[in-house]
């Protein structure tokens, strides 16, 4: 029922639909929404102190209800003999086992909840999981408490980039969050004068999307409008607001040009845990009223607070961060998003990991002059395809000289594209 409303919702022609988007979001999620809202603000302000006594009356009650619902988990903690094991510190939880998605498809018939969803996640390797009846008034809650770092206001229009399939549109209006979708699977100046028409007769305030569908719509922009003409389209821009992607230094020097103020987070579809990065420099402040979140050598672990109906407890993201801030009792409060967001690597012959970020960004490639994205592909160790994707014409001789690849025991081999190639979300991945 809820899907078939969104989809009706999401249909209306613009006069109508915009009288509905104005409809305040406590109305339309609950007080489950004002409530989370309120809380989450509130915890801006908590000391250490606040912040470990909420988290630890939240794990005691996730854990206790786990074990009391779930075989899976009854099973899980007396094999590893912590069954009676009491909560009383952050470094008690801790003594807990990890749990991944294979933990959870193995035992997914012990769980069910309000809806199921699924996710290709970091890894693309899917996974299914349920969520509770609050879930979407929580998460919007604590995205909308973000957005508001940037002076966001639902009543205000904004630009979505998102890959959404609009099939044979190039721009459609959705009402449910007052926005215009944009095909990013079609060249902007195939439908230059629809774009022009948009920014021209709506205000729009705020541009949403991946940073890689943000930064393709500037370059395209770029190629069929004059630099005066684009600074007038953004000139209202209040915030970009950027998700699901780590944005490559290039991105933000394109952002910077255009004095776009850009927010950027972390978060994932499991919804366990959620962090900002208001600063947009890799500093990502985690929300405590959200989740909960671990890291163990370098690998992200988080455990949701509230989703009763499948408790995901010590789960490992598959991310790769560095803890910037932790409390005196071991409590992580900010991380850094690691090189090796898991894949972002290759080998050479002998099997040794090349982070990709060293590679591509740490050194002086010729190819950022003329490229709009790298992108490279390997299938054995110690051979490798990079895709140089431009717009111009490059010339297919002495490609090599476009970038620094000294003193790396692989075989390159580059190739020129006209268009990265996208996942089916149509997200950028560095390594494809």
């Amino acid at each position: 029922m809820i899907k078939q409303i969104k989809n009706i919702m999401e249909n209306l022609p613009y006069p109508v639909g915009r009288a509905l988007s104005l409809l305040p979001f406590r109305y339309r999620l609950g007080t489950a929404y004002s409530q989370f809202h309120h809380l989450a603000n509130q915890s801006l302000c908590w000391s250490d102190r606040e912040r470990e006594e909420y988290m630890l009356g939240k794990l005691r009650n996730i854990v206790e209800h786990a074990k009391q619902k779930f075989p899976c988990y009854q099973k899980l903690y007396k094999q590893h003999g912590v069954y009676d094991l009491e909560i009383n510190s952050l470094a008690d939880f801790s003594k807990l086992p990890i749990t991944d998605k294979a933990f959870f498809r193995e035992h997914i018939s012990e769980f069910s909840g309000a809806y199921l969803l699924n996710t290709g996640g970091t890894t693309g390797s899917p996974f299914s999981f349920y969520i509770d009846k609050n879930a979407w008034a929580r998460e919007w809650a604590h995205m909308h408490l973000i957005w508001g770092m940037r002076d966001y206001h639902y009543q205000q229009l904004n630009l979505a980039l998102r890959g959404k399939n609009l099939e044979n549109k190039n721009i459609k209006y959705n009402p449910v969050h007052n926005e215009f979708l944009v095909n990013t699977y079609r060249t902007v100046s195939d439908f230059l004068p629809e774009i022009r028409s948009l920014f021209q007769k709506r205000k729009i305030t705020y541009i949403h999307g991946y940073p890689s569908s943000v930064y393709n719509f500037i370059v395209e922009l770029e190629k069929c409008c004059s630099t005066a003409e684009i600074k007038v389209f953004l000139a209202p821009i209040k915030g970009v607001l950027l998700h699901s992607e780590f944005p490559y230094p290039y991105m933000k020097e394109k952002f910077a040009g255009y004095q776009l103020p850009c927010i950027s987070w972390y978060g994932h579809s499991e919804m366990a845990i959620l962090a900002y990065d208001n600063e947009f420099n890799n500093h990502f402040r985690l929300l405590p009223t959200y989740g909960y979140a671990e890291v163990v050598g370098e690998q992200l672990l988080g455990t949701s607070f509230h989703n009763f109906d499948m408790p995901l407890i010590r789960y490992n993201t598959g991310d790769l961060v560095t803890p910037l801030s932790v409390t005196e009792h071991g409590g992580c409060t900010a991380f850094a998003i690691n090189a090796g967001r898991s894949g972002d690597y290759i080998e050479d012959r002998h099997g040794k990991q090349i982070p990709l970020t060293s590679l591509i960004f740490g050194r002086h490639h010729r190819a950022f002059e003329v490229a709009e994205h790298v992108q490279i592909h390997q299938e054995s160790p110690g051979k490798a395809v990079i895709y140089l994707i431009a717009g111009q014409h490059i010339p297919s001789e002495n490609l090599h000289n476009f970038f620094d690849l000294s003193n790396v025991d692989v075989d390159f081999e580059i190739e020129v594209r006209n268009k990265p190639i996208l996942t089916k979300a149509g997200k950028l991945r560095l390594k494809i």
